[in-house]
């Protein structure tokens, strides 16, 4: 049993899935694949029930899980200390995110703020427009943002961006809907759907294409809450569009509750990433937030 294996593991039950888990680690499916099955011979036991739907962690296998999560948050927690070691870690540390952005920051904070008691944050959710000019105000000291990469060089002027994703966009339903069972629609299949959206701007844009090439669509409501959303998906058979990234860190959508549908055709890229400041030395915390959401991601 190895390291390796251990996060293999891990990120196989976070994506319930060993293509998405190589997409993550950048290895290839054989690789992880065959990792795990060595070390479930290893163990003696299977560790996952695999199929055409997915990996899921067995029942039985969940109290080693416990233990290989303990082990790699060790290793990581001991590099991080001596990269920053003699250095204190206090104070706050504001932070903004679009919408859908915030769960996948909820991790970092309770995990930085079981190591720094001290350290306060505060987390505000808000369009990109919006957090950039936050950020370049001094309101905010990092902002979670998605932008068109064309778009990047003319909004982000003066500020640093560092990537962590990027995608396109994508529309969301649950799997009693119509459309559940396609890999991709076009435009034209969302005209008599009901639609619920993020308060976003790239979903803004997208409606008014939709808008332009079917006619009037029928957006029920336009909401922050993620929570809210996902409720609408599952009790009114409706439809979300977002960025991807949205997406794959919705519990919801990743316990495969709801299907992520693709767009026919060619659409822009669009970028995600953390904005701050332009900074020969960024914060101390800012630094140290950004590895530890680099490894919980």
């Amino acid at each position: 049993m190895n390291l390796e294996q251990m996060v293999y593991v891990l990120e196989v039950e976070k994506t319930k899935s060993i293509t998405v888990a190589a997409a993550a680690l950048s290895v290839t499916q054989s690789t992880i694949s065959q990792a795990i099955t060595r070390l479930e011979h290893e163990l003696g036991m299977p560790l996952f029930s695999r199929s055409r739907n997915g990996a899921y962690l067995l029942e039985q296998a969940k109290p080693i899980l416990e233990k290989m999560k303990s082990v790699v948050d060790t290793v990581q927690n001991i590099k991080e200390d001596a990269q920053y070691m003699g250095q204190s870690i206090h104070g706050e540390l504001r932070l903004s995110a679009i919408p859908g952005g915030v769960p996948g920051i909820i991790p970092t904070i309770a995990s930085m703020k079981k190591r720094y008691p001290d350290l306060k944050f505060e987390l505000s959710e808000g369009a990109a427009r919006n957090i950039i000019r936050d950020v370049r105000n001094k309101q905010v000291d990092l902002g979670l943002i998605a932008l068109y990469t064309d778009d990047m060089e003319q909004h982000l002027e003066g500020l640093r961006f560092v990537p962590i994703d990027e995608g396109v966009m994508r529309a969301c339903v649950n799997h009693s809907n119509r459309l559940a069972g396609k890999k991709s629609i076009t435009m034209q299949e969302l005209k008599n759907e009901t639609l619920v959206l993020f308060n976003d701007e790239l979903v803004d844009l997208f409606v008014e294409e939709l808008s332009q090439t079917v006619g009037e669509v029928n957006v029920l409501f336009r909401t922050n809450n993620s929570e809210v959303v996902n409720a609408a998906l599952a009790q009114l058979d409706a439809v979300t569009i977002g960025h991807e990234y949205s997406f794959t860190h919705d519990r919801s959508v990743l316990h495969h509750d709801f299907s992520i549908l693709e767009f026919e055709g060619v659409q822009r890229a669009i970028s995600i990433g953390w904005v701050m400041r332009e900074s020969k030395t960024s914060s101390l915390i800012v630094k140290r937030f950004l590895d530890r959401f680099q490894y919980e991601g």
